[in-house]
């Protein structure tokens, strides 16, 4: 499995989940962090940034004896976007693709076929024993194991509503590998 944005929250969260589920799972981010998406458990990390990326990803896959379950793009803009196209294109593979925003109608092709998806639909028919396992049951239990790490690290940036704008100011100048937080 791919993951796209691999030291973000949600990226964080897919690559433990997936790992928790057996996958063999690769990731992208700056070089910056690749220790902390190494620490949740990927068994590759690649430079997003690179010229490289793509066809090192590419012949990450092919060299796999796993099968490929697909990619989660925890990014999901248009640069995002087109890599994972011209990587699923390459691989001819019609794995799935879940993003977490929507993309462009005209960027879908015979290989590249991207699922706009968000967490809470697992709670809803006709996936809701899904959902109810794994925030019920699971998610608890690892937390408690340390199977599942609470990650990236929280950085609090204040107290109080009159500090939200000060976080939502942090945010737009650009945050890596942390999460924001306003204590209420």
């Amino acid at each position: 499995m791919l993951i796209w944005g691999g030291s973000s929250s949600v990226g964080l969260a897919a690559i433990q989940l997936g790992v928790a589920s057996g996958l063999r799972v690769i990731a992208t981010c700056s070089p910056a962090n690749f220790e902390l998406v190494e620490s949740v458990g990927v068994k590759e990390v690649f430079d997003y940034r690179s010229a490289s990326a793509a066809s090192d990803i590419v012949a990450s896959l092919q060299q796999s004896d796993t099968e490929f379950a697909g990619v989660y793009d925890a990014i999901s803009e248009s640069s995002s976007f087109s890599m994972v196209k011209s990587i699923v294109e390459t691989l001819q593979s019609k794995a799935p693709i879940a993003v977490v925003m929507p993309c462009a109608a005209d960027m879908a092709s015979e290989w590249y076929n991207p699922q706009f998806l968000m967490a809470f639909q697992i709670l809803a028919p006709p996936h809701q024993h899904i959902g109810e396992y794994i925030f019920g049951e699971f998610l608890p239990e690892a937390l408690e194991k340390g199977v599942i790490q609470a990650k990236p690290d929280a950085e609090v940036v204040g107290k109080g509503l009159e500090s939200m704008q000060h976080g939502v100011d942090v945010l737009k100048k650009g945050v890596s590998a942390k999460k924001i937080v306003v204590e209420l």
